[in-house]
C-alpha cells in the first residue's frame, strides 16, 4: 500500500517537472521570438531612417548647389557691369554718380543720381546701377568686356563710359597692341593720343588718356574714374606679359 503511494507521488512529481519544463520551453520561445520580431523591427526602422537620412542629404546637397550657383550667377552678373557705365561725380556742389551709356560709340543714356535727392551715396549708386541695367537691357546693349571673344580675337575698340577715352585693341605681327586713346577736337581738326598699356598699366594708361581728354576740353577730371574690367582675353595677355593691371604709371 505505502508503495503504490510512493509510485504515485514520483509520477505527480515528475509530471510537474514536465510541466515546469514545458512552461520554461515555451517561454523560452516567446521571449526569443519577442527578442526577433524586436531586431527585425529595429532593423527596419534603422533602414528607413538611413533612407531618410539619404533623401535630406541629397535634398540639402541640391539646395546648396542652387544657391551656390545662384550666388555665382549673381556675383557674376556684379562683376560683369560692377560700375561700366557709371562715373563718380565729387566736384564742387556736385555730389552723386553719372550714369553715361554709350552704343557703337553714341550716347545713349546720361543721367545724374545725386547723393542727397536719392538718400545718401549707397542708395544713389544702386539707383544708378538699376537705372543702368534698365538702359543697357532695353537698348540691347553688351558691353565689350561681357562679350565672348576667341583667344585671338579681341574688339578693336573698347566704351570706357567716359566721351572720347577708348580702349584700342589691335593685334600686330602676332601680338597684341592695347592702348587706352584720348580723342578731342583741336584747331579744327581731330586729334588721337594713345598711351600704351604696356608702358604705363593698364589704369595709368586710363588716367593718362583720360587727363589728357579733360585738358583738351577744359574742364576738370573727375575723381574715382576707373577703368572698366578688362576681359579675360586681355587678363590673360596682361599676366603673360607680366603687367600688373594695378600698376598706375601716370604722366606729369
Amino acid at each position: 500500500m505505502v508503495k503504490k503511494k510512493q509510485i504515485k507521488i514520483k509520477k505527480q512529481v515528475k509530471k510537474k517537472q514536465l510541466k515546469s519544463k514545458e512552461a520554461i520551453r515555451k517561454k523560452t520561445v516567446a521571449e526569443k521570438a519577442m527578442v526577433k520580431k524586436a531586431a527585425a523591427k529595429k532593423k527596419v526602422a534603422v533602414k528607413k531612417a538611413a533612407a531618410k537620412k539619404k533623401v535630406a542629404v541629397k535634398k540639402a546637397a541640391v539646395t546648396k548647389k542652387a544657391v551656390a550657383t545662384s550666388r555665382r550667377l549673381t556675383a557674376k552678373s556684379d562683376k560683369g557691369l560692377g560700375l561700366t557705365y557709371i562715373t563718380r561725380m565729387d566736384h564742387g556742389n556736385t555730389h552723386g554718380w553719372w550714369v553715361r551709356v554709350y552704343k557703337d560709340s553714341k550716347p545713349v543714356e546720361s543721367k545724374l543720381f545725386s547723393d542727397g535727392v536719392h538718400g545718401g551715396k549707397l542708395k544713389a549708386k544702386k539707383k544708378a546701377q538699376d537705372h543702368r541695367d534698365l538702359v543697357v537691357k532695353k537698348n540691347k546693349i553688351v558691353p565689350v568686356h561681357l562679350r565672348k571673344t576667341r583667344e585671338h580675337s579681341v574688339d578693336k575698340r573698347s566704351t570706357s563710359g567716359v566721351v572720347g577715352v577708348t580702349l584700342s585693341v589691335a593685334e600686330k605681327a602676332g601680338s597684341l597692341r592695347v592702348h587706352w586713346s584720348a580723342r578731342f577736337m583741336e584747331k579744327g581738326r581731330q586729334r588721337n593720343v594713345s598711351f600704351s598699356v604696356r608702358k604705363y598699366g593698364y589704369e595709368g594708361a586710363f588716367r593718362n588718356a583720360l587727363k589728357v581728354r579733360f585738358a583738351a576740353i577744359e574742364r576738370p577730371m573727375p575723381r574715382g574714374l576707373k577703368p572698366p574690367a578688362p576681359s579675360k582675353t586681355l587678363e590673360r595677355w596682361m599676366k603673360k606679359q607680366n603687367i600688373n593691371p594695378d600698376v598706375n604709371r601716370v604722366t606729369r
